[in-house]
């Protein structure tokens, strides 16, 4: 198992409640674990989302400096 840090969210109540309706459904024993694993897969996608945007805008940049 990964090592864990313990941390405190404030969360909107209709977040805990997908949470709790997603937990209903899913393998894991706890909210925590799901949210966990649902933010972690949702950071990763938006980590690979901004390095490709940063990317794109580069490319964009560069191009623009060589067309002038």
């Amino acid at each position: 198992m990964a090592p864990t840090k313990e941390v405190h969210f404030r969360l909107r109540r209709s977040t805990v409640e997908k949470l709790r309706q997603e937990l209903e459904r899913s393998p894991h024993r706890s909210l925590s674990s799901l949210a966990d694993e649902i933010l972690d897969e949702g950071l990763t996608r938006r980590l690979e989302k901004a390095t490709d945007d940063d990317l794109a805008r580069a490319t964009m940049l560069e191009l623009a400096r060589r067309n002038g």
